[in-house]
């Protein structure tokens, strides 16, 4: 797997933009712009591939608002890892996928 490591949120739009991914991880408290902005700002221009937000959150807070912004999984902190990799396997496998 090759990933792209973004420093904060205005960095994820842009290289979301320049670049075709199978999945962004984003995590939701970044620097600049949020996760959940900077959703919102990818969402513009690719509606197809997958997000998931990375959160330290409650299950039932602010669930609502990370698929509003066009999430299509969150992964909580802390979190184990084969949930983690299941996520992730999950997300860039699906039939739904720009480049599959």
């Amino acid at each position: 797997m090759i990933c792209d490591i973004a420093s904060n949120g205005t960095d994820a739009v842009e290289m979301a933009y320049e670049n075709r991914y199978r999945t962004i991880l984003i995590d939701i408290h970044m620097p600049k712009i949020s996760g959940e902005k900077a959703t919102i700002l990818i969402r513009k221009f690719n509606k197809k591939t997958s997000i998931i937000a990375l959160a330290a959150i409650s299950l039932n807070e602010g669930l609502k608002s990370f698929y509003a912004a066009g999430c299509d999984d969150i992964i909580t902190k802390p979190f184990r890892p084969e949930v983690f990799c299941q996520k992730i396997g999950e997300n860039i496998f699906s039939k739904k996928h720009p480049l599959s």
